[in-house]
């Protein structure tokens, strides 16, 4: 009985709680990994100088590289592929889409996570494969969430009520650095460890969740033209379409690099991005 009013109560949170929430589960595991992960290789892995700054390179153009490339990738592969409604490809479908793949990703950033703080290779070979495992799978969860974004909210009210729940939840999601404060100890790294893994498997458990959540609410709202839930929140209503989009999926990645090249403010955020990954990372 208790397990149904709970499940009910769930299901009836507001999509914007749901979708801000995503921002908790990976501000939790972010925030951890930009304070310790030097620390813990440096000081705990013992990794050698030239290692770490190869590790460090590597990741520079990894980083540099994957955000416009997963960008393209992903529209290829969600746009394209979903059905067309009319003059346009139908919004529930794509939102569905990114819903899923959430759910498939967040887990597999947790799993990236986690393998920081466990030695399973020479220490400047798991430096490398971490940061670029860890930084593409959070590349393609931001990617999604992001996305979800513009696909559930269509007026900058709504919009900005969404990205309020996510400012909000990313906020409390910070506080897992405090929290690791009581637990790390270069001297025995095994309380830290375990905090580590109490984090991943909340944050995976968290991503499932929430996914399960957001794609039963606009499951629920395809049976409901009125669609109250995800209209209180400047959601998905009827048989509202992406236009505009027809050909978004069909754009080959030279046409897209040409695209992102003619935008100046793009140049400056590669400049920027470039600069800032050794003192932020």
């Amino acid at each position: 009985m208790r397990l149904g009013r709970l499940q009910a109560w769930m299901l009836g949170l507001p999509t914007a709680v749901v979708y801000g929430s995503l921002a908790l589960f990976i501000s939790i595991l972010h925030n951890v990994f930009l304070l310790y992960y030097v620390d813990t290789f440096v000081s705990v892995y013992k990794i050698n100088k030239a290692a770490f700054w190869v590790g460090e390179t590597v990741f520079l153009l990894w980083n540099s590289l994957n955000d416009p490339l997963f960008g393209w990738l992903s529209d290829r592969h969600f746009l394209s592929s979903q059905p067309r409604s009319g003059t346009g490809l139908s919004s529930r479908a794509v939102v569905l889409a990114r819903v899923r793949a959430l759910g498939w990703h967040g887990p597999l950033l947790a799993l990236s996570f986690l393998a920081f703080w466990v030695p399973w290779a020479p220490a400047g070979l798991q430096f490398l494969l971490c940061l670029c495992l860890y930084d593409g799978f959070l590349t393609l969860v931001d990617l999604h969430h992001h996305a979800l974004l513009a696909d559930l909210a269509l007026s900058a009210h709504d919009r900005t009520h969404l990205n309020f729940y996510c400012s909000l939840f990313s906020a409390a999601g910070s506080l897992s650095v405090f929290a690791s404060y009581a637990f790390w100890n270069k001297e025995d790294f095994s309380s830290f460890r375990a905090f580590c893994v109490a984090l991943a498997t909340g944050s995976g458990l968290g991503f499932v969740g929430a996914t399960q959540l957001l794609r039963r609410q606009v499951e629920a709202a395809g049976k409901q033209p009125e669609c109250p839930a995800l209209a209180a929140d400047g959601g998905l209503c009827g048989e509202e379409l992406l236009t505009g989009c027809q050909d978004a999926g069909s754009i080959t990645l030279g046409q897209y690099l040409q695209q992102l090249a003619r935008h100046r403010n793009f140049l400056w955020f590669v400049g920027m991005d470039l600069v800032q990954v050794f003192p932020c990372h």
